[in-house]
């Protein structure tokens, strides 16, 4: 009588919570295994207060950004990306990236996979961002505004938030506007992020597959009185 009363507890509860701890525990492992990496960067630009552009001799000569922010992993190629901005009243700054002809970019360290950024065009003509991995051009991502003709071109959206993502890291950007004037696109407000999500190792699989077998097991056992 005691053996199948015990019999009849240990099947009818401690199994079942024993199997339902293991399975809770190996989940929890497993889920744990799913990681997300982000290594993100955002940069407004506001942290320097820019040189203001002083016209001599039919030069419009200003601040010229090269390797301000390397140490977040960002670096200006050549001489057309100025810092354009101002000191607020309350002694903050507001600055952007102003191209002339364009603006051009490079990544260090850790490439960036995702990259968003808010972007102006001085004269509403579509701005062109042509997309580079270590090795090769990747693809061209397009702005609203004029394309050239009514089929392509979408209404102007001043500040559109722009973003796209890669399936390799990102070495470089070129950024456009069509018309490729010296007044070109202008971009604020800059992230971008490397992204890597670790699978669960097959152990784990296999493991939850064996507990969900011995739950079922279990439960199908008959209880004897």
């Amino acid at each position: 009588m005691f053996v199948s009363k015990a019999k009849q507890f240990t099947q009818s509860y401690l199994y079942p919570k024993l199997s339902s701890a293991i399975a809770s525990a190996l989940l929890i492992i497993s889920m744990s295994t799913i990681s997300h990496h982000v290594h993100a960067v955002f940069i407004d630009f506001d942290d320097i207060t820019a040189l203001p552009a002083e016209p001599f001799d039919g030069c419009l000569c200003g601040h010229v950004l090269s390797n301000e922010y390397a140490s977040q992993g960002l670096i200006f190629n050549g001489d057309s990306s100025w810092l354009i901005g101002g000191v607020l009243p309350d002694g903050t700054n507001r600055n952007g990236v102003q191209g002339f002809n364009g603006i051009s970019l490079s990544f260090v360290g850790t490439l960036p996979n995702f990259i968003s950024f808010n972007a102006f065009s001085v004269n509403e003509d579509a701005i062109f961002i042509a997309v580079y991995g270590e090795n090769d051009y990747l693809f061209t991502h397009v702005g609203s505004g004029w394309q050239g003709t009514e089929e392509t071109s979408t209404p102007y959206i001043p500040g559109e938030l722009i973003s796209f993502t890669a399936t390799e890291g990102i070495k470089s950007l070129h950024i456009s506007s069509l018309f490729s004037l010296r007044t070109g696109p202008y971009i604020d407000n800059l992230t971008f992020e490397s992204k890597t999500v670790s699978e669960p190792v097959p152990f784990v699989l296999f493991s939850l597959a064996l507990a969900g077998l011995f739950w079922r097991r279990i439960g199908r056992q008959p209880v004897t009185r």
